[in-house]
Protein backbone atom coordinates (compact mmCIF):
# COMPACT_ATOMS: atom_id res chain seq x y z
CA UNK A 1 0.00 0.00 0.00
CA UNK A 2 1.52 3.82 -0.79
CA UNK A 3 1.93 6.24 1.14
CA UNK A 4 -0.16 8.55 -0.22
CA UNK A 5 -2.93 5.63 0.19
CA UNK A 6 -2.57 5.03 3.57
CA UNK A 7 -2.80 8.91 4.42
CA UNK A 8 -6.06 9.07 2.55
CA UNK A 9 -7.53 5.73 4.10
CA UNK A 10 -6.59 7.44 7.57
CA UNK A 11 -8.39 10.84 6.31
CA UNK A 12 -11.43 8.94 5.09
CA UNK A 13 -12.12 6.89 8.35
CA UNK A 14 -12.90 10.35 10.27
CA UNK A 15 -15.63 11.24 7.64
CA UNK A 16 -19.29 9.72 7.96
CA UNK A 17 -20.71 7.20 5.34
CA UNK A 18 -22.90 10.16 4.20
CA UNK A 19 -20.41 12.63 4.01
CA UNK A 20 -18.10 9.94 2.23
CA UNK A 21 -20.92 8.98 -0.09
CA UNK A 22 -21.74 12.73 -0.56
CA UNK A 23 -18.26 14.03 -1.83
CA UNK A 24 -18.11 10.58 -4.05
CA UNK A 25 -21.09 11.50 -5.61
CA UNK A 26 -20.30 15.03 -6.30
CA UNK A 27 -17.00 14.53 -7.69
CA UNK A 28 -18.67 11.93 -10.31
CA UNK A 29 -21.08 14.41 -11.14
CA UNK A 30 -18.40 17.22 -11.77
CA UNK A 31 -16.11 14.59 -13.97
CA UNK A 32 -19.03 13.21 -15.83
CA UNK A 33 -20.29 17.17 -16.56
CA UNK A 34 -16.08 18.14 -17.44
CA UNK A 35 -15.35 15.08 -19.91
CA UNK A 36 -18.81 12.95 -20.17
CA UNK A 37 -20.30 10.08 -18.81
CA UNK A 38 -18.46 7.70 -21.06
CA UNK A 39 -15.18 9.25 -20.62
CA UNK A 40 -14.69 9.27 -17.23
CA UNK A 41 -13.55 6.03 -15.22
CA UNK A 42 -14.06 4.40 -11.86
CA UNK A 43 -9.97 4.98 -11.40
CA UNK A 44 -10.56 8.80 -12.11
CA UNK A 45 -13.28 9.82 -10.04
CA UNK A 46 -11.36 7.79 -6.81
CA UNK A 47 -8.41 9.55 -7.40
CA UNK A 48 -10.32 12.92 -7.54
CA UNK A 49 -12.09 12.39 -4.61
CA UNK A 50 -9.38 10.63 -2.98
CA UNK A 51 -11.12 7.72 -1.53
CA UNK A 52 -10.01 3.96 -2.13
CA UNK A 53 -11.77 2.21 -4.60
CA UNK A 54 -13.08 -0.01 -2.51
CA UNK A 55 -15.14 2.78 -0.46
CA UNK A 56 -16.71 3.58 -3.83
CA UNK A 57 -17.86 0.40 -4.67
CA UNK A 58 -19.29 0.24 -1.59
CA UNK A 59 -21.35 3.19 -2.09
CA UNK A 60 -21.98 2.75 -6.25
CA UNK A 61 -21.68 -1.29 -7.26
CA UNK A 62 -20.73 0.08 -10.64
CA UNK A 63 -20.34 3.51 -12.58
CA UNK A 64 -24.42 3.98 -13.78
CA UNK A 65 -25.17 3.78 -9.91
CA UNK A 66 -23.69 7.46 -9.74
CA UNK A 67 -25.92 8.32 -12.77
CA UNK A 68 -29.45 6.66 -11.36
CA UNK A 69 -28.66 8.66 -8.13
CA UNK A 70 -28.13 11.92 -10.17
CA UNK A 71 -31.47 11.07 -11.98
CA UNK A 72 -32.93 10.28 -9.02
CA UNK A 73 -32.03 13.58 -7.75
CA UNK A 74 -33.37 15.60 -10.61
CA UNK A 75 -36.39 13.57 -10.68
CA UNK A 76 -36.95 14.59 -6.53
CA UNK A 77 -36.59 18.72 -7.88
CA UNK A 78 -39.13 18.06 -10.95
CA UNK A 79 -41.28 16.52 -8.38
CA UNK A 80 -41.34 19.48 -6.55
CA UNK A 81 -42.35 21.94 -8.70
CA UNK A 82 -45.49 19.71 -9.93
CA UNK A 83 -46.20 19.39 -6.65
CA UNK A 84 -46.82 23.76 -6.37
CA UNK A 85 -48.98 23.55 -9.44
CA UNK A 86 -52.08 25.89 -8.84
CA UNK A 87 -55.52 23.75 -9.74
CA UNK A 88 -57.24 26.67 -9.87
CA UNK A 89 -55.12 27.85 -13.25
CA UNK A 90 -54.45 24.59 -14.99
CA UNK A 91 -53.32 26.12 -17.89
CA UNK A 92 -50.47 28.34 -16.68
CA UNK A 93 -49.74 26.23 -13.52
CA UNK A 94 -48.67 23.29 -16.51
CA UNK A 95 -46.58 25.68 -18.70
CA UNK A 96 -45.02 27.60 -15.43
CA UNK A 97 -43.77 23.99 -14.59
CA UNK A 98 -42.87 23.25 -18.02
CA UNK A 99 -40.47 26.52 -17.77
CA UNK A 100 -39.39 25.71 -14.33
CA UNK A 101 -38.47 22.01 -15.53
CA UNK A 102 -36.43 24.13 -18.36
CA UNK A 103 -34.31 25.77 -16.30
CA UNK A 104 -33.53 22.47 -14.13
CA UNK A 105 -32.47 20.89 -17.45
CA UNK A 106 -30.62 23.45 -18.53
CA UNK A 107 -28.49 23.91 -15.57
CA UNK A 108 -27.37 20.30 -16.24
CA UNK A 109 -25.65 21.33 -19.87
CA UNK A 110 -24.61 18.55 -21.81
CA UNK A 111 -24.95 15.53 -18.88
CA UNK A 112 -29.06 15.40 -19.65
CA UNK A 113 -28.12 14.33 -23.03
CA UNK A 114 -25.95 11.72 -22.12
CA UNK A 115 -28.78 10.48 -19.26
CA UNK A 116 -31.25 10.58 -21.74
CA UNK A 117 -29.48 8.00 -23.85
CA UNK A 118 -28.45 5.72 -21.18
CA UNK A 119 -32.50 5.59 -20.49
CA UNK A 120 -32.85 4.38 -23.88
CA UNK A 121 -29.88 2.49 -24.03
CA UNK A 122 -29.12 0.54 -20.38
CA UNK A 123 -32.20 -1.46 -19.18
CA UNK A 124 -31.50 -0.49 -15.07
CA UNK A 125 -31.88 3.09 -16.66
CA UNK A 126 -35.10 2.10 -18.86
CA UNK A 127 -37.08 0.77 -15.37
CA UNK A 128 -35.71 3.81 -13.54
CA UNK A 129 -37.34 5.87 -16.10
CA UNK A 130 -40.84 3.88 -16.63
CA UNK A 131 -40.91 3.93 -12.32
CA UNK A 132 -40.17 7.83 -12.36
CA UNK A 133 -43.22 8.35 -15.68
CA UNK A 134 -45.89 5.87 -13.55
CA UNK A 135 -45.25 8.54 -10.38
CA UNK A 136 -45.44 11.52 -13.41
CA UNK A 137 -48.97 10.02 -13.78
CA UNK A 138 -50.24 9.61 -10.17
CA UNK A 139 -48.96 13.33 -9.68
CA UNK A 140 -51.02 14.25 -12.68
CA UNK A 141 -53.75 12.50 -12.02
CA UNK A 142 -54.32 14.07 -8.83
CA UNK A 143 -53.48 17.57 -9.82
CA UNK A 144 -56.80 16.97 -12.42
CA UNK A 145 -58.97 15.24 -9.75
CA UNK A 146 -58.20 18.33 -8.33
CA UNK A 147 -58.96 20.68 -11.24
CA UNK A 148 -62.29 18.91 -11.90
CA UNK A 149 -63.03 19.45 -7.85
CA UNK A 150 -62.72 23.18 -8.89
CA UNK A 151 -65.14 22.67 -12.11
CA UNK A 152 -62.21 23.56 -14.46
CA UNK A 153 -62.52 21.15 -16.57
CA UNK A 154 -65.78 18.32 -17.65
CA UNK A 155 -67.10 16.26 -15.00
CA UNK A 156 -67.14 13.90 -17.33
CA UNK A 157 -62.80 13.65 -17.57
CA UNK A 158 -61.11 10.57 -16.15
CA UNK A 159 -58.35 11.66 -14.21
CA UNK A 160 -56.16 8.91 -14.27
CA UNK A 161 -57.20 8.63 -18.39
CA UNK A 162 -56.09 12.45 -18.84
CA UNK A 163 -52.92 12.27 -16.62
CA UNK A 164 -51.53 9.01 -19.01
CA UNK A 165 -52.25 11.79 -21.89
CA UNK A 166 -50.33 14.03 -20.12
CA UNK A 167 -47.56 12.46 -19.85
CA UNK A 168 -47.09 11.31 -23.35
CA UNK A 169 -47.21 15.10 -23.95
CA UNK A 170 -44.95 15.91 -21.45
CA UNK A 171 -42.55 12.79 -22.83
CA UNK A 172 -42.84 13.94 -26.30
CA UNK A 173 -42.22 17.78 -25.47
CA UNK A 174 -39.22 17.02 -23.56
CA UNK A 175 -37.27 14.58 -25.97
CA UNK A 176 -38.13 17.28 -28.68
CA UNK A 177 -36.81 19.84 -27.09
CA UNK A 178 -33.34 18.13 -25.66
CA UNK A 179 -32.80 17.15 -29.28
CA UNK A 180 -32.95 21.33 -29.91
CA UNK A 181 -32.47 22.89 -26.76
CA UNK A 182 -33.64 26.38 -27.05
CA UNK A 183 -34.39 28.27 -23.75
CA UNK A 184 -37.62 29.09 -23.68
CA UNK A 185 -39.05 26.92 -26.01
CA UNK A 186 -39.87 23.93 -23.44
CA UNK A 187 -42.60 25.87 -22.24
CA UNK A 188 -43.29 26.58 -25.78
CA UNK A 189 -43.93 22.91 -26.81
CA UNK A 190 -45.67 21.82 -23.78
CA UNK A 191 -47.70 24.63 -23.87
CA UNK A 192 -49.14 24.43 -27.50
CA UNK A 193 -49.86 20.46 -27.13
CA UNK A 194 -51.36 21.29 -23.45
CA UNK A 195 -54.06 23.85 -25.30
CA UNK A 196 -55.27 21.38 -27.73
CA UNK A 197 -55.79 18.94 -24.63
CA UNK A 198 -57.78 20.97 -22.46
CA UNK A 199 -59.76 22.23 -25.22
CA UNK A 200 -60.90 18.79 -25.45
CA UNK A 201 -61.02 18.33 -21.89
CA UNK A 202 -64.00 21.13 -21.74
CA UNK A 203 -61.34 23.27 -19.99
CA UNK A 204 -63.53 26.24 -18.27
CA UNK A 205 -61.20 29.78 -18.06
Amino acid sequence: MTTVMTVVIKANRGRSRSELRGSIFETAIRLFRERGYARTSVDEIVATARVAKGTFFNFFPTKLDVMKAYYARIDIDIARRRARMNPALPLEALRDYASAVETILLSEGGLMLELLELATSEPAMRRLDADSGACDGDDFAAYLSKVGDLGRIGSHVDPVKASAAIVDLWSGAVRAWLAHPVEGSLGALFGERIDMLFHGLGYRS
